[in-house]
Protein backbone atom coordinates (compact mmCIF):
# COMPACT_ATOMS: atom_id res chain seq x y z
CA UNK A 1 0.00 0.00 0.00
CA UNK A 2 1.01 3.64 -0.49
CA UNK A 3 0.53 6.16 1.83
CA UNK A 4 1.33 10.17 1.76
CA UNK A 5 2.56 11.18 5.04
CA UNK A 6 2.39 15.28 5.18
CA UNK A 7 4.43 16.84 7.97
CA UNK A 8 4.14 20.51 9.88
CA UNK A 9 7.78 21.29 11.20
CA UNK A 10 8.27 23.49 13.79
CA UNK A 11 7.84 27.27 13.51
CA UNK A 12 10.94 27.89 15.41
CA UNK A 13 14.11 25.63 14.81
CA UNK A 14 15.87 25.33 18.14
CA UNK A 15 19.31 23.59 18.47
CA UNK A 16 17.34 20.50 19.60
CA UNK A 17 15.51 20.04 16.62
CA UNK A 18 18.94 20.58 14.64
CA UNK A 19 20.93 18.11 16.85
CA UNK A 20 18.45 15.73 15.42
CA UNK A 21 18.67 16.01 11.67
CA UNK A 22 21.73 14.46 10.76
CA UNK A 23 20.42 11.06 12.52
CA UNK A 24 17.19 11.85 10.84
CA UNK A 25 18.37 12.23 7.44
CA UNK A 26 20.56 8.49 8.48
CA UNK A 27 17.55 7.69 9.08
CA UNK A 28 15.28 8.10 5.97
CA UNK A 29 18.22 7.16 3.84
CA UNK A 30 17.91 3.67 5.80
CA UNK A 31 14.02 3.71 4.58
CA UNK A 32 14.63 5.00 1.08
CA UNK A 33 17.10 2.01 0.01
CA UNK A 34 14.94 -0.48 2.39
CA UNK A 35 11.93 0.33 -0.26
CA UNK A 36 9.70 1.45 2.87
CA UNK A 37 9.91 5.35 1.74
CA UNK A 38 9.37 6.37 -1.95
CA UNK A 39 10.41 10.02 -2.21
CA UNK A 40 10.65 12.62 0.93
CA UNK A 41 10.58 15.89 0.33
CA UNK A 42 10.74 19.39 2.28
CA UNK A 43 9.71 22.47 1.07
CA UNK A 44 11.93 26.13 0.58
CA UNK A 45 10.82 27.68 4.08
CA UNK A 46 11.44 24.47 5.74
CA UNK A 47 7.67 24.45 7.34
CA UNK A 48 6.27 21.34 5.86
CA UNK A 49 7.08 17.89 4.49
CA UNK A 50 5.79 15.23 2.49
CA UNK A 51 6.85 11.48 2.47
CA UNK A 52 5.48 9.09 0.07
CA UNK A 53 5.76 5.57 2.13
CA UNK A 54 5.47 1.71 0.51
CA UNK A 55 4.65 -0.18 3.69
CA UNK A 56 2.25 -3.10 4.54
CA UNK A 57 -0.67 -0.93 5.87
CA UNK A 58 -1.38 2.07 7.69
CA UNK A 59 -0.01 0.82 11.21
CA UNK A 60 3.25 -0.13 9.92
CA UNK A 61 3.64 3.94 8.52
CA UNK A 62 2.18 5.12 11.90
CA UNK A 63 5.40 3.08 13.60
CA UNK A 64 7.80 4.22 11.24
CA UNK A 65 6.96 7.87 11.68
CA UNK A 66 7.67 7.38 15.44
CA UNK A 67 10.95 5.85 14.85
CA UNK A 68 11.84 9.73 12.97
CA UNK A 69 14.37 11.20 15.26
CA UNK A 70 12.60 14.29 14.68
CA UNK A 71 8.95 13.11 15.59
CA UNK A 72 8.82 15.09 18.54
CA UNK A 73 8.79 18.16 16.90
CA UNK A 74 6.12 17.72 14.32
CA UNK A 75 2.93 17.14 13.77
CA UNK A 76 2.02 15.05 10.91
CA UNK A 77 -1.16 13.51 8.71
CA UNK A 78 -1.37 10.10 6.95
CA UNK A 79 -3.62 9.78 3.82
CA UNK A 80 -3.96 6.47 1.94
CA UNK A 81 -2.98 6.92 -1.58
CA UNK A 82 -5.10 5.56 -4.56
CA UNK A 83 -2.91 6.86 -7.44
CA UNK A 84 0.66 7.97 -7.39
CA UNK A 85 2.46 8.61 -10.70
CA UNK A 86 5.94 10.15 -11.68
CA UNK A 87 8.08 10.13 -14.64
CA UNK A 88 10.18 7.68 -12.26
CA UNK A 89 7.78 4.87 -12.63
CA UNK A 90 7.77 5.29 -16.56
CA UNK A 91 10.06 3.56 -18.82
CA UNK A 92 13.68 5.10 -20.01
CA UNK A 93 13.24 7.80 -22.32
CA UNK A 94 15.12 6.15 -25.72
CA UNK A 95 18.12 8.09 -27.11
CA UNK A 96 18.92 7.83 -30.23
CA UNK A 97 22.75 8.37 -30.61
Amino acid sequence: MVFMVEIKLPEEINENFMRKIPSHRAFINLLINQGKIQSYTINEDRTKGWIIFNTDNKAETERLMEQLPIFDFISYRINGILIHDSEIFRFPKMNMN
